[in-house]
């Protein structure tokens, strides 16, 4: 079912997530506490948020893993935008660009879920499903955040290829290359414990290559 939900503040929020999508069915809800009482499986869910208004930042959602989650924020911070991703949002836009390039944006990140969606990555002994982020080792489920699951999926699916922190920070953080990269190393090394990777009980590598980027290598 291709149905979005849209969280909006107000009226003026509501007709400029119908100019940005204006051939996509959507339901629009004006409270944010509706976020977990939703009763259909929806393809996407987007989240409209100012922080003019002064209302709380809605807490997203943990049980909708296969619907595209999107933040429409115009908080700029990046400690905001951070926490936001790594709570499982899988995009975050700024509501300062204009309708243009915003809708273009918004388009882009439905339409690659659309051509995603249920796809199952076999790496043995790693299974990574794609529709609810999630990973399991043989038959036991890992304990991935759902950042972590997306960086993970993104190194298995370019194993044996070097891939750039510039890489990484857009493809997987959707944050300009030039931020701070530590955020990716910190990330790395929980994978890799949560992964048991880089062991001898393990057939899989993780390496650092300095000034380069992150390998994955059997």
């Amino acid at each position: 079912m291709d149905i979005t939900a849209i969280f909006v503040e107000n009226v003026s929020d509501q007709c400029l997530l119908q100019q940005l999508l204006p051939n996509r069915k959507g339901l629009v809800y004006f409270r944010y506490d509706l976020i977990d009482e939703i009763e259909f499986d929806c393809s996407a869910i987007i989240i409209c948020h100012r922080v003019s208004s002064q209302s709380a930042f809605p807490r997203l959602p943990i049980k909708y893993n296969t619907a595209r989650l999107v933040v429409l924020s115009d908080c700029s911070q990046e400690k905001t935008i951070v926490e936001t991703l790594n709570a499982g949002a899988h995009h975050y836009m700024s509501l300062h660009e204009s309708v243009q390039v915003l809708g273009a944006r918004l388009n882009a990140a439905l339409r690659c879920h659309r051509h995603q969606e249920y796809r199952t990555l076999f790496v043995e002994p790693y299974r990574f499903h794609q529709d609810n982020r999630t990973v399991f080792y043989e038959n036991r489920m890992l304990n991935l955040s759902p950042r972590e699951f997306e960086l993970a999926y993104y190194l298995f699916t370019n194993r044996d290829r070097v891939v750039t922190d510039a890489e990484l920070m857009m493809s997987v953080w959707t944050l300009p290359p030039s931020l701070d990269s530590r955020r990716i190393d910190t990330s790395i090394c929980r994978i890799k414990r949560k992964m048991n990777l880089n062991t001898t009980d393990s057939r899989w590598n993780i390496s650092r290559l300095r000034g380069q980027g992150y390998q994955v290598t059997s």
